[in-house]
């Protein structure tokens, strides 16, 4: 059986600050190579560790705020509003990268389903993305 292939023309990488020396790497293990195994492909890739990414143009955004929730809340915030970027943009995908990040994707999901259904573009981890 092949796999079908998905191929976005504009992705984002959007990550905390911590660790941005070791950027490339970080994208490379936690995004390119997962998504070149699941069969998917990005034509463009852009990082940013700002939430204005949001008001860009992308297909994708891949969102890893692993490790900065400590003592702030800005990954639970930020959580919640891709969750509100996403019902309003259903055509584009979000993927939570780092487990930290999936974890707290998934209490803000937990919440916001108490008051509506799951966006169908909000997936927790690249290997949820269906080819």
């Amino acid at each position: 059986m092949k796999v079908k292939e998905l191929i976005f023309k504009n992705a984002v990488y959007w990550h905390d600050y911590v660790d941005a020396d070791d950027l490339k790497l970080d994208l490379k293990i936690q995004v390119l190579d997962p998504c070149k195994q699941k069969g998917i492909t990005l034509k463009k890739v852009r990082t940013s560790d700002l939430p204005q990414v949001l008001k860009e143009n992308f297909d994708i955004l891949f969102f890893d705020w692993g490790g900065m929730s400590m003592g702030n809340s800005c990954l639970q915030h930020f959580c919640r509003y891709i969750i509100k970027h996403a019902e309003d943009n259903p055509s584009r995908v979000y993927v939570m990268v780092s487990t930290m990040t999936s974890y707290a994707m998934a209490d803000a999901l937990d919440f916001m389903n108490d008051c509506g259904e799951k966006p169908c573009n909000v997936y927790l981890s690249i290997e949820e993305i269906k080819c």
